[in-house]
């Protein structure tokens, strides 16, 4: 459990970024397929609380693992501008199925499913990750590591930004909104 503090920019291209990141000796840590289903609770819209309930399942391409799935917990978002931060509480599941059958039981209902290619590159204090979202384009993130204030976070985000040329609007909507937005 803890707070993630990050930001999402929309590109034009992921291959200038991945070759600045190569270049600085940025290491690879996940070259993967991820598959996201959300679902809505029966008792509050999340869309309205500005929460989010994810069963992820992922396919590592670097190894060819598929790995086990998860569910994960995103509270509400807040930061400054052009900056989110939020709750995260991830749990690592032996059934993705059941517990899909389990939340359907209990009048969770399926809202959207996200489809992702990601590549998760580790830097100096944070994570930068290159997605290519189906139907909608690509994106990068920067996530700074647990720890680190709210400050020393931005800082290191800033900083990596500037060195990666990941430049454009920052956007504090999630992929789910976007890919919602994107089927209206």
């Amino acid at each position: 459990m803890g707070f993630e503090i990050e930001i999402k920019v929309r590109v034009a291209a992921l291959e200038p970024i991945e070759r600045r990141l190569t270049e600085s000796g940025a290491q690879l840590i996940a070259d993967q397929d991820e598959h996201d289903i959300y679902y809505n609770a029966p008792h509050k819209d999340f869309a309205k609380t500005d929460e989010a309930l994810r069963l992820r399942y992922v396919e590592n391409q670097r190894c060819g693992k598929v790995m086990p799935p998860c569910v994960t917990y995103k509270g509400a978002k807040t930061g400054p501008e052009g900056f989110k931060s939020r709750e995260e509480i991830i749990v690592d599941l032996s059934s993705g199925e059941e517990f899909s059958a389990m939340l359907e039981r209990l009048g969770f209902t399926r809202t959207a499913d996200v489809c992702k290619h990601r590549k998760i590159y580790q830097i100096e204090h944070g994570i930068v990750t290159l997605d290519s979202i189906e139907g909608v384009g690509v994106f990068s993130e920067i996530e700074a590591e647990a720890g680190l204030s709210q400050e020393e976070s931005m800082e290191v985000i800033d900083r990596a930004a500037e060195q990666f040329g990941i430049s454009g609007e920052r956007l504090t909507v999630s992929y789910l909104e976007i890919v919602l937005a994107a089927k209206k």
